[in-house]
């Protein structure tokens, strides 16, 4: 493999910007045609006919296109799918009800379910045996090493290779985006006769923002065959719109040309991609590809989910202990300093200097700085004086670089690892200075403290020259990518290492110990650490009760797969039906799900404590949602030997998040029939005095009056984890989801008598909760 090299320092590259505008501007998810591998049907959920359907009908269903159309979705479907489909509507989810098996004109196909822009999405593929050699038992066994993970970097590399087994990929990428958004190959499992690409950086420019948007929305991506000519939608035109039907969450979507293109370029003839989420936003992206055509089996794909939602949350646990451990070695690292301040000042921890002892004191001991962050210098500066240790630029330089710092420096902490890049005058300096942090502990700047890295020149090697991303063919003017991922250099000058989470947290803490002892707070740092330190503990506690609950599901659905793949391997009249198989299959995709509605409910934690999460409010039906949420529990119900009672008046209509009160009110029926002792749930809808008011009722085992206030908590139950399953997770999701819709949630209980559940909701919105999309923050 030949290399390009090119010493360019730290200036920006010459992407060519016009093909990367007209790349950016692409409307990949409306590209009006789908994947030739399945079929796609559009309905009018009113009246169930056929409005749009994908041209390839004829071939995969026996029925031309335009045949269909206008007809009823009924005449092709026999009276068992008909009844699964018909059910399915009835959920507010319709990708949660996925896939359904159903025989459509005869002919048996997986079917998953959507809805776009007033329509029912169908995609049909053929319905065939699962791959059970390549599954069964893997989920187990990677929630097992996901456990004894260290770090984000082991757990990607153990993911890696558990993708390409389950998968049989030829080659598993695992990019880790960075701030700037290019990617950069940190993970790779791939088969011996190919290159590696380990290590290797690709420009941002690679995945347009509309295609990151895409990976955020849906976790799994599936392309069979580049070489395959898709299959356009008839009409082009979604009727109701007169506009291109919005395919954003179609599995068979159909592939821009540029990203064919791309494909093609590299070699690769297939492809499927898992998104990596970390606080809502995509962190990074399992990239798996094969130079034949290859395509995953409907419980592979929703396998390969629900193992990159367990690892995007498993990244955020990591990161959430990294940084918690972060914060004590700061602390703790701040605490030694402001002693040994106080001790040259000669007086006790207890008593606070005044504020120009403390600077005094820092003055007089920069030295115990050096080791504070990873520096090869430090140096305090005040009004008058420069006090240095290790190697750092001259007084008169340092005094200049602090001038400047005062000027520019909006918050208290600043850092950088390109200080010449943004000071003219430290260009020179780059020996001793080019990576710069700084606390400031005043307003005004009056007092500072400056740790200095030097220049690293260092070598960035890039997956061809990211300044040739793209390109226009002379002879159509069509947009090509770039042809070559040869291994390009770049020589990087001007930049140290960058300085690392914890050592701005440091920064930060030791501001906070200093401005301490002026106002006489030390004694709260050891307070923060014990906090950490309980914090710790509690995370600990927390991750043993969900390896717990997500090894339930994971156990069953291993047994199951393991009979499947027992009785499919037997030959004649031993072998395995397809009336005994569906039964098990089914069995096996509800595992899934469970498995996914766990990690959802965590995921939901984390856009809440994160405040990444956005409400769509939108007229709803009270009364309509809660008859649907009982109708989905009933067999739950009926398996606890309860029955759930409904009550609900007419008309109770408000502006409300649909999909988070459908949340809301599940949860609290689970709540109910779970600790209800099998004895009949109430629930009555009612509208009073401008607000909805729904009622939960069970008569179980109650609440203690000490456990009423806690419950509503994140982790907190008020009985004990081993008696009943759960996070301890539901009621606080239940409170945060009502109180951003602006209302309000209580209990009463008596212990042995059962409980009542009430939710407030106002029926018109007022200008307190978050607007239609906007992020709000949990409590």
């Amino acid at each position: 493999m030949t290399t390009g090299e090119v010493d360019i320092g730290a200036e920006a590259l010459d992407m060519g910007a016009s093909a990367l505008e007209e790349c950016a501007r692409e409307a990949i998810h409306v590209p009006g045609a789908v994947q030739p591998h399945g079929a796609l049907l559009a309905v009018r959920e009113d009246d169930l006919r056929v409005v749009q359907a994908s041209e390839n009908t004829r071939a995969l269903v026996g029925v031309d296109a335009r045949a269909l159309l206008g007809q009823p979705l009924r005449a092709f479907l026999d009276p068992g799918s008909w009844d699964l489909f018909e059910r399915a509507l009835r959920q507010s989810s319709l990708r949660k009800e996925s896939p359904l098996f159903l025989r459509f004109a005869g002919l048996a196909f997986t079917v998953m379910l959507h809805r776009s822009e007033g329509l029912v999405v169908l995609e049909l593929e053929t319905a065939g045996p699962p791959e059970e050699s390549r599954t069964s038992g893997t989920l187990q066994f990677v929630l097992a090493r996901l456990s004894g993970a260290r770090t984000v970097l082991d757990l990607l590399r153990s993911m890696a290779t558990e993708i390409k087994t389950l998968t049989g990929y030829d080659r598993v990428m695992i990019y880790r985006f960075h701030d700037d958004l290019h990617g950069e190959v940190i993970a790779e499992a791939r088969e011996p006769e190919l290159e590696p690409y380990l290590g290797l950086h690709y420009p941002a420019s690679d995945i347009p923002a509309q295609a990151r948007r895409l990976y955020a929305k849906n976790l799994v991506r599936c392309i069979r065959d580049v070489e395959a000519a898709s299959s356009p939608l008839v009409p082009p035109e979604n009727p109701r719109t007169g506009r291109p039907l919005d395919l954003s969450d179609a599995w068979l979507r159909s592939v821009s040309p540029v990203h064919v293109q791309y494909l093609r370029n590299m070699g690769v003839t297939a492809s499927m991609s898992i998104s990596l989420l970390r606080g809502g936003e995509l962190f990074g992206l399992v990239a798996c590809h094969h130079r034949a055509p290859r395509l995953l089996v409907p419980a592979q794909r929703g396998m390969c989910e629900v193992l990159g939602r367990v690892v995007s949350f498993q990244i955020e646990v990591l990161d959430q202990k990294e940084a918690a451990e972060q914060k004590l070695r700061a602390s703790t690292l701040a605490h030694h300093y402001v002693e040994q301040v106080t001790a040259r000042l000669g007086t006790s921890s207890r008593v606070a200097p005044g504020k120009g002892e403390a600077e005094k004191g820092m003055l007089g001991q920069v030295g115990a700085l050096l080791g504070f962050v990873e520096a090869t210098g430090v140096a305090v500066v005040d009004e008058s004086q420069v006090a240095t240790a290790g190697v750092t630029p001259a007084a008169e330089d340092v005094r200049r670089i602090a001038t400047w710092l005062r000027e520019v420096m909006k918050e208290p902490i600043f850092a950088t690892d390109s200080l010449g890049a943004q000071l003219p005058l430290a260009r020179g300096l780059a020996a001793v200075a080019s990576g710069l942090l700084v606390t400031s502990f005043s307003s005004e700047g009056r007092t500072m403290s400056l740790w200095f890295r030097p220049e690293i020149e260092r070598t960035v090697s890039w997956g061809g020259d990211p300044r040739k991303v793209a390109s226009r063919d002379p002879r159509t003017m069509r947009i090509e990518p770039r042809r070559s991922f040869e291994v390009w250099r770049q020589t990087v000058r001007g930049c140290a290492d960058p300085w690392k989470p914890w050592e701005i947290e440091a920064a930060s803490a030791l501001r906070a110990a200093v401005v301490g002892i002026v106002l006489g707070q030390a004694a709260d740092l050891a307070r923060l650490a014990a906090d950490l330190r309980a914090a710790l503990r509690a995370r600990d506690d927390f991750l043993s009760v969900a390896s717990h609950e997500l090894r339930t599901p994971i156990a069953t659905l291993r047994l199951t797969l393991e009979a499947l793949q027992r009785a499919t391997t037997r030959s004649g009249e031993g072998g395995l039906s397809r009336t005994d198989a569906m039964p098990r299959i089914e069995m096996a995709m509800r595992q899934v799900e469970r498995c996914v509605a766990l990690v959802d409910q965590l995921l939901d934690v984390s856009q809440l404590s994160s405040g990444k999460l956005s409400l769509s409010f939108a007229e709803t039906d009270l009364g309509e949602l809660v008859r649907r949420v009982a109708e989905r529990l009933a067999i739950q119900a009926a398996a606890a030997g309860s029955m759930i009672e409904v009550r609900a008046e007419v008309g109770v209509v408000g502006q409300w998040d649909e999909g988070r009160l459908d949340q809301v009110v599940t949860n609290l029926l689970t709540n109910a029939i779970k600790y209800g002792a099998g004895r009949p749930v109430t629930v009555e809808v009612a509208a009073r005095q401008g607000q909805a008011e729904l009622v939960v009722k069970d008569r179980g085992i109650g609440i203690p009056a000490d456990a009423q206030a806690r419950i509503f908590e994140r982790f907190e139950r008020a009985v004990p984890a081993s008696h009943y399953g759960g996070f301890g997770l539901g009621l606080w999701i239940v409170r945060q989801f009502v109180e951003q819709m602006g209302g309000h949630v209580r209990v009463a209980s008596i212990e042995g008598q059962g409980a009542t559940f009430t939710v407030c909701l106002p029926l018109v919105r007022s200008a307190a909760p978050a607007v239609e999309g906007q992020d709000v923050g949990g409590s």
